[in-house]
């Protein structure tokens, strides 16, 4: 998360997508800068993958305006952000045998798009909230969405600078847009699953896919 009271823009931390290279190219720009879920405290509560809802509440304890405020997050293709989100457990929990097909199914159909989510302890919020679909990342308990804009992490060199210029920030353009997925993959996402698996996604996350026209594979 990153908060700019001068250029009135927070960046939500959705997990597995590129939120940290983003987080530290929007550094220079903003006042609040977001700790780990352990460390928070009562003059810096922000934590880095803190939902729009409990950063709504502590802006209004704090007397600030959020509504005030441009609020974007980024979306990513949940059949490969939950491939992406698994293989981070499974290096957290040192347990590289289980980056394999059958073991990722297994923890596939036992994750929740709210509530709990991806499991793991309260603390572990990119866990928690790295299988949230984005609606009920982003929405309040009464449905109502609260971020601004929705950028798609598959079109980051197309959609960012230009979005980030018209928050009002300097010298913007010549800023270099992080590069995306680095990390070196054993396997495409796609090996991951079974055609089974597949539609139960298509389904788990109709609203991420219909609205930003996710396709299986590309």
């Amino acid at each position: 998360m990153r908060i700019s009271h001068k250029y009135k823009f927070i960046f939500f931390c959705s997990p597995k997508t590129a939120s940290e290279s983003i987080r530290k190219l929007l550094t220079p720009y903003s006042d609040v800068l977001s700790t780990v879920y352990k460390e928070r405290t009562s003059e810096n509560p922000f934590y880095s993958h803190m939902s729009p809802y409990e950063t709504e509440y502590i802006f209004k304890k704090k007397g600030w305006d959020f509504d005030a405020y441009n609020k974007f997050v980024f979306v990513r293709n949940p059949w490969a952000r939950l491939v992406s989100l698994y293989i981070m457990i499974i290096e957290s929990e040192k347990c590289p045998e289980k980056d394999n097909k059958s073991d990722f199914l297994n923890w596939l159909y036992t994750i929740k798009t709210y509530g709990s989510g991806g499991g793991g302890d309260d603390s572990k919020r990119w866990r928690k909230y790295g299988t949230y679909s984005l609606d009920n990342y982003t929405s309040d308990n009464h449905g109502k969405i609260l971020v601004n804009r929705v950028l798609k992490l598959e079109n980051i060199k197309h959609e960012l600078i230009p979005f980030l210029k018209e928050l009002g920030l300097p010298d913007i353009e010549n800023i270099n847009v992080p590069y995306i997925n680095n990390r070196a993959k054993k396997y495409h996402y796609t090996d991951y699953y079974t055609k089974e698996a597949e539609q139960y996604i298509e389904k788990l996350y109709s609203y991420d896919i219909k609205t930003f026209n996710y396709i299986f594979g590309k």
